[in-house]
């Protein structure tokens, strides 16, 4: 593990750490999602020994443990590796970007279980030293076709299971791509490896090779890597991409799941622990990570969740009309070196007025520089931090240009109440 003379900007892990404003940034990235009561624990005890006591759940679905200082790096990497949240490697770790349904082998809804795909997919990645090239960012989606769908997610590849077929089937996609191939499911590891694999050879012959892959569809056309992989692809429309929100109660069979959101995908190191005693009292000992920064607890029954409910912090997100689902907002100063503002504290006091400008989805991102991490695609509203101050941007991103500049945040509320009052909301 070599932490120092990291360059920034790339996606980090456990075994490659990133220096950050408030120390080093380990990710881990959970296998399927899935972690079990007892690796919560152990996650929680760590960050409270030799981290900040935080942790946030990303966008990706991935736990990232903040405050790492550098002589701390090793007994905490040891402490996480008894429960087997280390890969061999950190080439290994960084090309292990798999996204899955959060209820695989639990839906009812999906086309099939696609756990064991996961599995070999992730597998395939780390045992295939040519894979190693993909950059640390280029991410697969296994999607079980259920109604919590990951189409609102981006993938460079995407696989989504079929309904109604003979066998299990997947539709292979790629980013930005409106055409897409069937293949069988047990194909599966070998057609990510032959797309990956394209994808690689076809960036080196790029002058700056992408790291993305809609970035090099944009610059070669996707005709070249479907037939690098020895795929025929045809159009397909589209799924719906508007994002699920599983909070609360959602009864499956007997029992059901509970879903608790997180403001920001932050959570305290005691609320984890807390929240895994509460899946190994009243639920099937395991939590499901989702992409919308909601954890899930599986096996748990409607009594049983209104006793969690009674007993959950003001931390959690339980109710989809809460106001701090309006905002999104990156860990911000001092937490990130690249920020400008105290990003989470500003997004929290300007939730109210997110919300009023429409009832539900997230209408504002702060973010702490023009970079906007923690939301690339485009808002309704953005307020983007320079030097302490904010620039106003709407309909877009953080990179986008500003209609307003230099706003503290007595003339951000305005703002903002000026445009709900447009709308028409009531405040």
């Amino acid at each position: 593990m070599s932490a120092a003379n990291q360059p920034k900007g790339w996606c980090p892990g456990a075994l490659r750490p990133m220096l950050s404003g408030d120390g080093y940034l380990v990710r881990l990235r959970i296998s399927g999602g899935v972690v079990s009561a007892v690796a919560a624990r152990a996650i929680a005890d760590c960050v409270q020994r030799y981290c900040n006591g935080l942790l946030d759940l990303s966008a990706r679905a991935n736990l990232q443990l903040r405050g790492v200082q550098e002589a701390s790096l090793p007994a905490l990497v040891e402490a996480l590796q008894v429960h087997g949240l280390i890969d061999e490697s950190a080439e290994a770790e960084a090309v292990r970007n798999v996204l899955a349904s959060p209820l695989a082998g639990l839906a009812p809804d999906a086309a099939f279980d696609i756990r064991p795909h996961v599995r070999a997919l992730e597998q395939r990645l780390v045992s295939d030293d040519a894979l190693h090239g993909l950059p640390s960012k280029f991410g697969f989606i296994v999607d079980d076709g259920g109604d919590l769908s990951l189409a609102s997610i981006g993938a460079d590849i995407r696989f989504v299971a079929l309904h109604d077929q003979s066998a299990p089937r997947f539709l292979v996609s790629l980013a930005c791509c409106d055409e897409a191939a069937v293949i069988e499911a047990v194909e599966l590891p070998d057609v990510a490896a032959r797309l990956a694999t394209a994808f690689i050879n076809e960036a080196r012959q790029c002058e700056t090779p992408p790291r993305r892959m809609a970035a090099l569809i944009a610059s070669r056309g996707a005709a070249v890597i479907w037939r690098a992989a020895g795929l025929a692809p045809s159009p397909q429309i589209p799924r719906a991409t508007s994002p699920p929100q599983p909070l609360g109660h959602h009864p499956i069979g007997a029992s059901g799941f509970l879903g608790l959101g997180l403001a920001f995908g932050r959570v305290s190191a005691q609320d984890l622990a807390w929240l895994a005693d509460m899946a190994q009292a009243h639920g099937a000992g395991v939590m499901r990570l989702t992409p919308w920064r909601t954890i899930l607890l599986p096996g748990v029954d409607a009594k049983a969740a209104q006793h969690i409910l009674s007993q959950a912090s003001d931390a959690f997100i339980t109710d989809s009309s809460d106001a701090r689902l309006a905002v999104i907002a990156c860990p911000g100063a001092p937490a990130c070196a690249s920020a400008e503002s105290p990003t989470q504290g500003d997004a929290l006091a300007l939730s109210l007025l997110a919300r009023a400008l429409s009832p539900a989805g997230v209408t504002l991102h702060v973010s702490g520089c023009a970079k906007g991490c923690a939301r690339p695609q485009a808002s309704a509203v953005t307020l983007v931090a320079r030097a302490g101050l904010y620039d106003l941007i709407t309909q877009g991103r953080a990179s986008d240009t500003p209609v307003q500049q230099g706003l503290d945040l007595t003339a951000c509320r305005a703002a903002l109440r000026a445009m709900a009052a447009t709308e028409g909301a009531r405040l």
